[in-house]
C-alpha cells in the first residue's frame, strides 16, 4: 500500500510539472519598431486570444536583452548583430522568423551643420552601444575613413536621442524609426541609412531551445497569428495602418513611410532565405563584427538556424 502511495503522488507530481510548463506563457520582448508592430496587430486582431502568449513592449533593446538574459522573457525581437552577439556567449539560440530587412529605416542622424561623414571627426555620437548602434557606428565609421578613437562615443538608449541632439549633449545619434524620423521633421539631416548598407540590419525573432521544446506550441501560434496578420495588412492596409500607428504615437502616412523603408519577406520568401541564404548571412555579419571588434570570435551559423518553424 505504501509502495502505491508513493507511485500516484510521484505521477501527481509529474503532472503537475507537466502541466506548469505547458501553461506557462510565453513572454516575447519587443521595442517600438514598425517591424515588429505586426505582433501587437495580430494581437488586436484577435489571434492571440486562445493562446498563451505575453507581449511585452520595453523601451529600449538594452532592456530587452538584460531581460532575456535574466530569463523574464522567452522570446526577443532583436536585429541579427544583437543575436550574435547574444550567441557569443549562449549557446542555446536558436531565429525562428525573420521580421523585416532594413532598408532605409536605420539611420546617422545629424546637426543641420553637418554636411559630410568626415566632420563626424571628433564630434560627439549617442549609440545604444548593446543594440544595432554598434554595428552601424562601426559601418559609418568604415564608410567615413574613421577610427573609433576620432569619435566620441556617448553610450545612450533609443528613447534619449530626442533629448540630446535638442540640449547639444551631441552632434549626431546612431538611431531608428520612428524617433529619427521624428528628429529629420524637426530639421536634423539623415546623413546615412541602411539603405546604403543594403542586406546588413536584419531584425529576427530569437527564442532558446527551451522554449522551442517546452513552448512550441505557443511558438507556432505565434508565428501562425504573425503570418495572419501579414496578411490583413495586404488585404485591409488603410485598417491595418490605424490600428498600429496610434501605438507608434505616428500618423497612418507616417507609418506607411516606416515600411516603405523596410523589406518584409514573403513567407515564401522567408523560407529561401532560411534554406539558402541565412548561413551565409550570418557568417557575413559575423565576419564584419569580428573585424570592427563588436565579436572576439566568429559565431557558428548552424548553431542559430532552425529550419523545421515558419
Amino acid at each position: 500500500m505504501g509502495k502505491r502511495i508513493f507511485y500516484l503522488l510521484l505521477l501527481i507530481v509529474s503532472l503537475v510539472a507537466c502541466s506548469s510548463q505547458t501553461d506557462k506563457p510565453l513572454r516575447v520582448g519587443t521595442i517600438p519598431w514598425a517591424g515588429y508592430e505586426i505582433l501587437y496587430l495580430a494581437r488586436d486582431l484577435g489571434y492571440y486570444d486562445n493562446a498563451q502568449i505575453q507581449l511585452k513592449e520595453l523601451a529600449s533593446s538594452t532592456e530587452v536583452l538584460h531581460a532575456f538574459r535574466q530569463g523574464q522573457l522567452d522570446a526577443i525581437a532583436v536585429t541579427l548583430d544583437e543575436a550574435l552577439r547574444m550567441a557569443e556567449t549562449h549557446s542555446d539560440l536558436k531565429i525562428v522568423l525573420i521580421f523585416n530587412i532594413s532598408n532605409g529605416a536605420d539611420k546617422l542622424i545629424v546637426e543641420p551643420g553637418i554636411t559630410s561623414l568626415a566632420e563626424l571627426k571628433n564630434k560627439r555620437i549617442a549609440v545604444e552601444q548593446s543594440g544595432v548602434g554598434a554595428y552601424m557606428l562601426s559601418q559609418v565609421l568604415r564608410v567615413a575613413q574613421l577610427q573609433s578613437n576620432e569619435v566620441i562615443i556617448v553610450p545612450s538608449t533609443i528613447n534619449q536621442h530626442f533629448l540630446m541632439l535638442s540640449n547639444h549633449q551631441v552632434e549626431a545619434v546612431i538611431s531608428f524609426d520612428p524617433v529619427a524620423y521624428q528628429l529629420q521633421q524637426q530639421g536634423y539631416i539623415n546623413l546615412l541609412d541602411s539603405s546604403q548598407l543594403p542586406g546588413e540590419i536584419v531584425d529576427v525573432l530569437l527564442t532558446r531551445d527551451s522554449a522551442v521544446h517546452q513552448q512550441r506550441k505557443s511558438i507556432q501560434q505565434l508565428l501562425n497569428g504573425y503570418w495572419q496578420a501579414r496578411q490583413y495588412m495586404t488585404d485591409n492596409q488603410q485598417d491595418a495602418l490605424t490600428r498600429m500607428a496610434p501605438r507608434l504615437g505616428v500618423s497612418n502616412e507616417e507609418l506607411d513611410h516606416f515600411y516603405q523603408n523596410l523589406i518584409l519577406p514573403e513567407r515564401e520568401h522567408q523560407q529561401y532565405i532560411f534554406s539558402h541564404q541565412l548561413e551565409n548571412i550570418i557568417e557575413s555579419m559575423s565576419g564584419l563584427m569580428t573585424e570592427a571588434g563588436l565579436l572576439n570570435n566568429a559565431v557558428d551559423s548552424q548553431q542559430l538556424l532552425y529550419e523545421s518553424m515558419d
